[in-house]
């Protein structure tokens, strides 16, 4: 159970009836090839095609195309200055300044918007909209925080309480300069829109707007342990960045420093300075920091995860009040989830969220709906980001900010405005699992065997969990996904329906294994037999401990994922396992089916947690068999 900004859900069993939900489902086995089919007869003769071969697929994602499309800031500006700035411990910080045209800095003053990076300034001005804040009047600044980049310092976990001491120096630094308005907003993507939000925490003066986009409000539970199962692609990022951070081939060699893209500052030009600073970084935490690592209270470095997390200075984040534009999308990664917890843990901080459907960066389309690989983003970066600017704009002038949420529509090509979330309307509906599939009612007990397929997978490299590392998004035709699964499908749609929320999934499960990770899905089937991807859920089996009792009609599930709460899977014991599925939004045809689809692995993106694959059995029927509940209402383009 959880807390939430909606009450307690009814559970309405009349309304599923109307949708045409109560009475048939399927499962998926295993074809002689190794994937996976479906028992429900399509309505189509013709012999299904994927959309696109692998190899198709890979060259497509190569193309100079979609690599720009990517990248949709890569061509970025020189900066006007780059300099150190002094930290009242001595530590000097490397800054690079852009000036928007017009602006004399020795005579005219303009307000400032900062982004710190783990990337370096050169390759964080290439994620940074610069140009569209110079135009806006806005001085940009990028800043190589301690123990990155060109500056000085070492850092000893992912985000230090120097580092914060640093973020209110710099903000001060940043307004007290003799060009400035005195006002400075916070920005960044992925990493440095964690770094930004730790900035909204931390009281500093002149500190006005915030934008956040791209990142976790959790990073145990959305990121780098999704459901407890390891990230292996992000942790393998995250030591790439740290080694990077080191530069030493760069000290061995000065001749390889550019290759590091780390920007020395202005009239460093025989990089003395920058050679002493990366010295430094020698003391920073250690790249395989997080081997290890299991659970959320485990340490990195040292940090804790509530302490790189907004989750843990949600006080500070209250207090301060700092009015924030938070953008995530329902496709990458965990960053709707996030943004949709900031939601609901700050109500009385103004907060816009916008939340689409792209890839990282916001430059390529990620709608699972979407026949078209890698086609560009459906609202243009200039904007998409271009709304982030118009939001400090407003901030600064004194505009009233309006709570709400924006949201993007999969399958509709529509965005939706909604002060609360889910928004009004949404009834959660409760189906069981049956011999047959998705019914109203529970029918007779039971349960179905499903053998682990160690081969299952969601589609490695370009799923998700591969956007975070700012890969492209293409789901495709499921029917062609890689491995066995078993799969439950309800009856067709009597009408258009909006899913809108977080669906959640109680398991009754048994397993022959002491652990391992179970994979759920939530798919969109059409009468041609098409299979969609929507959203997923994922949880290791030790993590299944709930605060509060497993499976209970309140929405959301709270875990604390900590090492003394962890339960060994005991074989042939019955487990009733809560489930969250990641929050989406998306109109469900008339005619088209739900399908919940179950796996114990997800090759290429996460690692299998048991050196056998499991026999699972699930259960269903009677009281305790397993439910799917939807967030469903009728819908409407408006």
């Amino acid at each position: 159970m959880s807390t939430s900004i909606t009450p307690r859900r009814t559970l309405v069993r009349v309304l599923i009836l109307s949708l045409g939900l109560a009475a048939s489902a399927c499962a998926e086995t295993a074809d002689a090839d190794g994937g996976t089919s479906s028992s429900t007869p399509a309505t189509t003769s013709e012999t299904p095609e994927p959309d696109y071969t692998a190899a198709e697929l890979e060259a497509l994602a190569g193309t100079e195309e979609v690599q720009s499309r990517l990248m949709p800031f890569a061509a970025a500006p020189a900066p006007n200055r780059s300099v150190y700035v002094p930290m009242s411990d001595g530590t000097r910080l490397a800054v690079s300044l852009y000036f928007p045209e017009g602006l004399d800095p020795d005579a005219g003053t303009a307000p400032s918007v900062f982004a710190e990076t783990w990337y370096t300034r050169e390759r964080e001005a290439m994620a940074t909209p610069i140009d569209l804040y110079r135009r806006a009047g806005f001085v940009v600044a990028i800043v190589d925080p301690r123990g990155f980049g060109a500056s000085f310092g070492a850092q000893a976990g992912y985000l230090t309480e120097a580092q914060r001491s640093d973020q209110r120096e710099l903000i001060a630094w940043l307004a007290s300069q003799p060009w400035s308005s005195g006002d400075v907003g916070t920005i960044g993507v992925s990493v440095s829109a964690m770094l930004a939000e730790a900035s909204l925490a931390s009281g500093a003066a002149g500190l006005r707007a915030g934008i956040v986009r791209a990142t976790e409000f959790d990073q145990y539970n959305e990121n780098l342990f999704p459901g407890g199962v390891p990230n292996a692609a992000m942790h393998g990022l995250i030591a790439e960045v740290l080694s990077m951070m080191r530069a030493e081939p760069c000290l061995a060699n000065h001749a390889l420093c550019p290759e590091y893209h780390l920007g020395p500052v202005d009239g460093d030009d025989q990089l003395q300075l920058l050679l002493q600073a990366l010295r430094e970084h020698r003391d920073n935490v250690a790249p395989d920091a997080l081997a290890g690592v299991e659970y959320a209270d485990d340490r990195v470095g040292s940090d804790d995860f509530d302490g790189v997390s907004p989750r843990g200075h949600v006080a500070q984040l209250a207090e301060h009040a700092v009015p924030a534009r938070i953008s995530g999308s329902w496709l990458d990664g965990a960053t709707a989830q996030g943004a949709l917890a900031r939601f609901a843990a700050l109500p009385d901080v103004p907060m816009q969220l916008s939340l689409g459907a792209t890839t990282h960066l916001g430059g390529l389309d990620a709608d699972p709906f979407s026949r078209s690989a890698f086609a560009a983003a459906r609202t243009a970066p200039e904007q998409d980001f271009g709304a982030d600017v118009r939001f400090v704009q407003d901030v600064l002038s004194g505009a009233p900010i309006e709570r709400k949420v924006d949201y993007y529509v999969l399958g509709a090509g529509v965005w939706k405005s909604s002060r609360v979330w889910p928004p009004e309307g949404v009834t959660d509906l409760e189906l069981a699992v049956s011999a047959s599939g998705l019914r109203a009612n529970a029918g007779a007990e039971g349960e179905r065997t499903y053998q682990v397929d160690p081969d299952a997978s969601s589609g490695a490299g370009m799923n998700r969990w591969s956007s975070q590392s700012n890969h492209p998004i293409y789901y495709g035709d499921r029917r062609f996904a890689a491995g066995a699964r078993v799969s439950f499908d309800g009856e067709p749609m009597q009408r258009d329906m909006e899913l809108a929320g977080a669906p959640e999934l109680c398991l009754a499960l048994r397993s022959d294994q002491p652990d391992g990770a179970v994979f759920a899905y939530l798919e969109d089937v059409a009468p041609d037999g098409r299979v969609t991807y929507l959203t997923e859920g994922v949880l290791r089996l030790v993590h299944r401990k709930t605060r509060g009792a497993a499976c209970d009609p309140a929405r959301g599930t709270e875990r604390s994922f900590a090492r003394a709460d962890a339960l060994p899977v005991v074989a042939g014991e019955r487990m009733q396992i809560e489930i969250p599925f990641l929050p989406v939004a998306a109109r469900i045809a008339k005619g088209h089916q739900l399908r919940l689809s179950l796996a114990g692995a997800d090759h290429g993106t996460f690692p299998m947690l048991t050196e056998v694959p499991a026999t699972w059995s699930i259960g269903y029927g009677g009281a305790h068999g397993t439910t799917l509940t939807l967030p469903l209402r009728p819908w409407s383009a408006e």
